[in-house]
């Protein structure tokens, strides 16, 4: 299909060409996007001035401290109106000049940035979650104040207002957006892999009878759920099986004879990426039991490689791992031993194994994969001009 010569700008606080922010979901959109699209205009990096910035930071550093004061409570610095004004000033600024005269707007992630936003501009807010859902949902929203809170759902609802698409890449948020904000325009269109290309599949048949690598890629060992992995693979190398476990990207707090540790590895620099990419292909298994998360791109990586995810059902999961098909969701209580059974069932079945793994790909083929997200979202935007 022809490129559109929709102009299509880009709205991103950080620089969308850096594979390291966000899990590199800014970059693999951007691409994506170029591909379906003649131009493709970045507004971001964003480029402070100096005493505005100076100024908004002294504003958030008194809230900060009235809140402590006079609610004993946190402050949420990321989501608020003096920082969502100083953003929407700023885009707004931006998009009167001429280099970024565009047609659309696509802004992923962009609550703050939207909330605030002057322009006539059609807008497309895209997310992996709204702030109802994480803020009742990750442990660094615990603590803070009921106002902050308020003040920063007041932030989604003027996002959502401002766009005219909404769309994310879960039902969980999907839903939410419509519940608790009232959504108009929402799509739910699903997130790929951050790889520059996925492995041919006849590099992906392996048996797992001889030994299992289980790989284990994440930041957060603990929200991941980095513990669970160690005991649950415990109980079966005490039943005797060949387990090795790969972890990457962090560094756990326990160590095991049967694991190694790479605690990082930067997707910008081609060797690291190369490297991660043997992980995935030398792996049987990616193990992943997270606490939270609203879509693990990786493991949308995990099944470029046809390996099944073991996880849990919980936040936007269940929108990329179907049960059985491209690997298993456990309920969030499940035990070690309910994990370790998941795990045996496929060592001892190296045919249920095979079946999986190669449903594990073509899941990817045909959903999980960021040629099928530009065309879903191609459409989308065209919507928003025609």
């Amino acid at each position: 299909m022809q490129k559109s010569d929709l102009k299509i700008g880009f709205l991103t606080i950080p620089d969308p060409k850096d594979k390291t922010t966000w899990s590199g979901t800014y970059y693999r959109m951007y691409d994506s996007l170029s591909q379906e699209f003649a131009q493709v205009k970045c507004l971001g990096p964003v480029k402070h001035r100096y005493w505005e910035k100076k100024i908004m930071d002294a504003k958030l550093f008194i809230a900060k401290v009235f809140h402590r004061v006079f609610y004993g409570k946190k402050f949420n610095v990321a989501h608020n109106h003096t920082i969502s004004k100083y953003y929407g000033r700023y885009f707004s600024r931006l998009l009167q000049e001429k280099a970024y005269k565009v047609d659309v707007l696509f802004a992923p992630v962009a609550s703050v940035e939207l909330a605030y936003l002057d322009t006539s501009i059609p807008v497309c807010y895209y997310s992996d979650a709204t702030f109802s859902l994480i803020s009742n949902y990750y442990d660094a929203f615990k603590n803070i104040s009921n106002k902050s809170l308020s003040i920063s759902n007041e932030i989604e609802q003027q996002a959502m207002d401002n766009s005219q698409a909404q769309v994310f890449s879960s039902q969980w948020a999907y839903e939410s957006a419509k519940k608790d904000y009232g959504s108009k325009n929402t799509h739910i269109v699903k997130l790929g892999p951050n790889l520059d290309e996925a492995p041919d599949p006849q590099l992906l048949v392996k048996s797992i009878n001889d030994g299992v690598n289980v790989l284990f890629v994440g930041v957060d060992w603990k929200r991941k759920g980095g513990d669970i992995v160690l005991k649950t693979l415990d109980i079966l190398v005490e039943k005797g099986y060949k387990i090795k476990l790969t972890v990457c990207g962090c560094i756990p707090p326990e160590k095991r004879d049967y694991m190694r540790v790479i605690p990082f590895l930067n997707k910008n620099k081609k060797e690291d990426a190369v490297q991660l990419e043997k992980l995935y292909l030398d792996a049987h298994l990616f193990f992943m039991p997270t606490r939270a998360d609203c879509t693990p791109i990786s493991f949308c990586e995990a099944n470029s490689f046809g390996l099944p995810v073991i996880t849990t059902d919980t936040g936007g999961v269940s929108s990329v791992i179907e049960q059985g098909i491209n690997g298993f969701l456990l309920p969030y209580d499940a035990s070690n031993e309910d994990y370790a059974k998941i795990i045996e069932s496929l060592i001892l079945d190296d045919d249920q194994y095979q079946a999986v793994s190669r449903s594990s790909r073509k899941k990817y083929d045909e959903e999980l994969n960021w040629t099928s997200w530009g065309k879903q979202m191609r459409a989308i935007l065209m919507q928003l001009k025609s």
